[in-house]
């Protein structure tokens, strides 16, 4: 592949013959745009700074000098940074898709593509192939994702702009690619519609109850899990009868094994951050270690050696 690269232009595209847009809209697409640059450094370990040019017109050119430790670093951050801002997504990003997706690509999976990259890097004979694989591994980073939808959402909203190319250039700022180009009817597959992903389910958390809720209504119960206080929703309907009609009781140091699910979201910037817990079912209560299992709980863990049970037929 070429290693001539030296700069990133992103091209907007306009429906009328003007070379302007709005600058808020140009500075928050710009900001997106430099977010996924940065991330996808960090994922490859490149220390990679950009350098901002002159505009040019043609619609309206945004030209960045990309400086790294060497020439073939910097030409192979460009490849992927235009794959990976310009591949149409097969379908919507929906985010628990994309937790599955990045399941099935395993950390060591990410990692091996990354060293195989490094590899190629140090002999500078990079195969295409290995470029696309790791930025097929770079589209399903949370991170990345976010930035991609806050970048392309803004497009979206702004009427004037009918497609955008990425281009990769030479020191001269002559391209030596073809333009990617992302056609306005596509800027919607990028956009992610909920930013609430999967809960985490854990099957056996042991949570001691600070304060349970005695009276009916949508109160939170509280208690501590792994050293940390929590509030949780109590979504057992058979334990929470049985706490109002003071078949169980409470007292210092009760404890419950249950099934916990952390619901989590991403924020604006593609972090990770836990919105809140809630017990579906509790399997036993314990009592200075007098143990009481609970119907729902002998049910419960039926019903999972049952799924497990049919799992191991088909390994």
């Amino acid at each position: 592949m070429d290693l001539s690269a030296e700069k990133l232009e992103l091209h907007y595209y306009f429906n009328d013959s003007s070379h302007s847009m709005n600058a808020l809209v140009r500075n928050q697409c710009e900001s997106e745009f430099l977010a996924i640059a940065m991330e996808v450094a960090k994922e490859l370990e490149l220390s990679i700074q950009l350098e901002s040019e002159a505009y040019r017109e043609g619609g309206l050119k945004e030209a960045w000098k990309v400086i790294g430790k060497n020439g073939v670093q910097v030409s192979i951050f460009i490849s992927i940074m235009t794959l990976v801002s310009s591949r149409i997504p097969f379908s919507d990003p929906e985010l628990d898709q994309l937790q599955k997706q990045n399941l099935r690509l395993s950390i060591e999976e990410k990692k091996l593509r990354i060293k195989k990259l490094k590899t190629e890097l140090e002999s500078e004979k990079v195969n295409d192939n290995t470029v696309a694989k790791v930025a097929e591994s770079l589209e399903t980073n949370l991170k990345v994702v976010t930035r991609k939808s806050n970048f392309y959402k803004q497009l979206n909203r702004y009427n004037k702009i009918e497609k955008i190319g990425l281009t990769a250039l030479n020191s001269d700022g002559m391209p030596i690619t073809d333009e990617r180009i992302v056609l306005r009817n596509n800027f919607r597959n990028f956009i992610i519609h909920s930013h609430n992903l999967t809960p985490i389910t854990v099957d056996d958390a042991l949570v001691e109850i600070i304060a349970p809720v005695l009276k009916e209504g949508r109160y939170k119960w509280k208690g501590v899990y792994e050293n940390e206080p929590i509030s949780f929703s109590m979504n057992d309907k058979h334990f929470n009868l049985d706490v109002l009609n003071e078949v169980i009781s409470f007292k210092h140091g009760t404890t419950i094994e249950c099934v916990l699910l952390i619901h989590q979201k991403l924020d604006e910037t593609g972090e990770i951050q836990i919105t809140g817990h809630s017990v579906s079912t509790v399997i036993r209560k314990i009592d200075s270690g007098q143990e009481l299992e609970t119907l729902q709980g002998k049910k419960y863990k039926f019903n999972k050696k049952q799924v497990e049970a049919q799992a191991d037929l088909f390994t």
